[in-house]
Parts: structure tokens; sequence; C-alpha cells
């Protein structure tokens, strides 16, 4: 997908992160089971992969630096007979250094010989180790655990965590990213496109999320996360996931989706009439939605301010919801706007940044405001994938129709 000389480089911003006389780690992650004798797919730990491109369970990365001095090694499992019969693994220390450019790589039986710390203990001060701790106080990962064992032998080292500055480093894509993005939403376009072409009252939601999953099977894409097609009331829950109703006409159905290529993601969504006309109602509320993001959207360039991007979408729909007499103030669109307006998106498709930043060109990122009337049925969400251009911004997803007139259009074909 992306090729080894564009981990190098990001393994070159990660020695600049160590002072001298370090080591680094970081963890690809385990299988986890489901099911008995089932595993769920697996996914690498999205900062090992950055750096790597391996995409194999239980792998380590250690990168020393010693007088300024950097060494990489790759540590992997080792596939044996069983795993080569059954699950069709299979790679050697030497096919994965030639696959990753990293220039050494050892089995992981080697791992505790070839650290630093244990074997010259004056030579390190300093340990970075990357920890994402999405599970909270309750959960111990492979690098937590490793963390500890590492303090527990010294307590006198200074311990580095380098997810957050990784993170930094990693809301600004490369062209080779970028392009990723753009197939992920391609095929995230064609599936909402032939979606739209077969929605009709009487489906079920998961018969229309079917449509979806077709393309990306035939593109061999993943999803970037659980689909949601939540028609009526549904469409006021904000993660609904159930996907069972059947819509009915009169409905508007609201879609949240994405592929997945090359592990990066991408984020969409549309709210449709299920029978192809919305009511005049719909139509208003569905356009004050609209105008929000084409306001934020119309803000968006190098220099703005990312998290004022939400304050803008949020004003313009409340001056638009006072004009339909929904509300008397601006702050009581609370009522109906309950998110935040978009989320950088990369390696993860809610992914790491900071929103105070400001933009820069090549920042990837959604917009995606929101309103949801629970007294009348009706969930309306819009959401873009755009890039940050040297002027302003691109859309990635603007295959997909999103004005009235185009939805209206393209269903009565």
């Amino acid at each position: 997908m992306i090729n080894k000389e564009f981990h190098a480089s990001r393994r070159q911003k990660y020695g600049d992160l160590l002072k001298d006389n370090s080591m680094g780690f970081l963890f690809a992650g385990d299988l986890i089971m489901d099911r008995g004798d089932l595993e769920y797919p697996f996914t690498p730990n999205a900062n090992f992969y950055y750096l790597t491109g391996f995409d194999q369970p239980k792998a380590i990365l250690m990168i020393t630096k010693i007088h300024n001095q950097i060494h990489e090694t790759l540590f992997i499992d080792h596939p044996d007979e069983t795993a080569r019969r059954w699950m069709g693994v299979f790679y050697t220390k030497e096919s994965v250094k030639e696959e990753t450019g990293i220039e050494t790589v050892e089995y992981l039986e080697r791992f505790e010989s070839s650290i630093p710390l244990f074997r010259s203990p004056d030579r390190i001060q300093h340990v970075y180790v990357d920890i994402a701790n999405w599970g909270g106080p309750n959960e111990t990962t492979p690098a937590q655990a490793f963390a500890k064992r590492i303090l527990d032998y010294d307590p006198t080292l200074t311990l580095h965590n380098t997810f957050h500055a990784l993170s930094l480093i990693r809301q600004v894509k490369t062209k080779e990213e970028i392009q990723l993005h753009w197939k992920a939403c391609d095929i995230t376009t064609k599936g909402v496109n032939n979606m739209l072409k077969n929605l009709r009252p009487g489906m079920y939601e998961y018969e229309i999320e079917a449509y979806f999953d077709f393309i990306l099977k035939s593109n061999h894409a993943r999803h970037a996360f659980t689909t949601i097609a939540a028609s009526g009331k549904n469409a006021c829950c904000m993660h609904y996931e159930q996907n069972d109703r059947q819509m009915q006409d009169g409905d508007m159905v609201l879609f949240d989706l994405g592929a997945e290529w090359g592990y990066y993601a991408s984020d969409v969504s549309r709210t449709f009439p299920v029978n192809g006309k919305f009511t005049q109602q719909q139509k208003n509320l569905y356009n004050v939605v609209l105008k929000g993001l084409n306001a934020a959207l119309d803000a968006t360039k190098p220099g703005q301010k990312k998290s004022e991007l939400q304050e803008i979408s949020k004003n313009v729909m409340a001056e638009e919801l006072i004009k339909l007499g929904m509300i008397e103030k601006p702050e009581e669109i609370s009522k109906y706007y309950f998110h935040g307006s978009g989320h950088y998106i990369g390696l993860y498709t809610h992914d790491v940044g900071n929103d105070n930043e400001l933009l820069e060109e090549d920042m990837v990122f959604t917009l995606e405001p929101g309103l949801y009337f629970d007294d009348l049925n009706l969930g309306i969400r819009i959401e873009d994938t755009l890039v940050v251009t040297k002027d302003g911004y691109e859309v990635m997803s603007d295959g997909i129709p999103k004005t009235v007139e185009e939805i209206e259009a393209f269903m009565a074909r």
C-alpha cells in the first residue's frame, strides 16, 4: 500500500524525539479471542504500523539511540507449521527485513537478551514506550506491562510515553497517505451511491446496508467502522447499529459509514428520504444542517483553528432554526445538537490530534453537523471527509449527492 521508504521516514521522525542514550519501544498488539477458538481480525496498533508497515501480531519495534547513533530492530513472532497449514501465515525474518527495510529483524525469543538496559544498565537513561490507554485504568496492554517491568527493574530511569508526540506528527499527512484516503473515499462513494440506487420503502435497514457491503467486498476493502443505517426514530440515537427496522414510506434514513483502504479510513454521513422525495418539513430541516456544513467548509483553510469550525456550524444552524420558529434563542440549539462537528481521520476513523491546532495543508478530517428531533422521529447528519489544501480544502466524498435537488434527481433516475 505505502512503500517502505515512507515508514523509514516516519522512523526517522521518531528517532528525532529520542534523547541520547535511550531506547524506545512500540508494540503491534496481540490477537483477541472471539467465541472459543475464533479470533477477531487483527489490526496493528496505529503508531506501530505507522513506523514499520508490518501488520502481524505480537511484533515489537525497538529503536536505540546511543552516542546519537540510531539502531532499529524489529522482533517478530515465529510462525510454525501449524500457523502455516491452518492459517496460511508464514514469514521469515529475512522476508520481513526485505518487506520493511528495517536493518535488523529477529524472532521474539531474542527480545529479552537484546534489550540494552539489561546488558549495560549504565548506558541507558531514558526509556520511551508508546502507550495508548484506550481501556482506562482496568486494562493492561503489552506496552503498559513492559513499562511497569522497566520501572520495576530500575525506578531511577526516566520513562516517556511517545503516544502524544506521534499523534501530533500524524496530524499532517504525506502525499502517499492522502492517496489512500482518496481511494477509501472513492470506494465509499460508490457504496453509498449503490445504496441510494436501491433504497425503497419496505426494505429493512440491514437490506440496504448490504448494498454498501457488496461494493466494499468487491473492491477488496474493509469497513472503517460498523455501519449505521438508522431510519425514523433510530436516527436520533448517535451510535445505533442494530440496523433491523423496516423502513416506511415517508421515513428518512441516516447512514454513517466508511471504507478503509491500506488501513486508512473514510467517514461519511448522509440522510436520505426512503421514498426519494423530501416532505417540506424534512427539506427545511435538512437544509438547516447543510447550511451549517457549508459554512464550516467555507471557513476551512490553513491557519483556521479547527475547533472553531464546530461553532461556525452551530451558529448558522441556530440562526436557521430561529427563522423556522423551532427555537427562540441560539443556545436552545442544544435541544437538537449533541455532538462535535468533526474529527481527524487517518489510521483510526476518529484519529489522534489536537483540535485546538491551526489547520495546516495536508491535514485530513471530517465535518459532520447534525440535528435530532425526537418528536419528529427524525435525525439528520451530513458528513464529509476533506483534505486541507494550500488555499482551502477539497472534499474527498464530493461524489455523493448532498443537496435536496441532487438527492431527489439521483433517486428519480
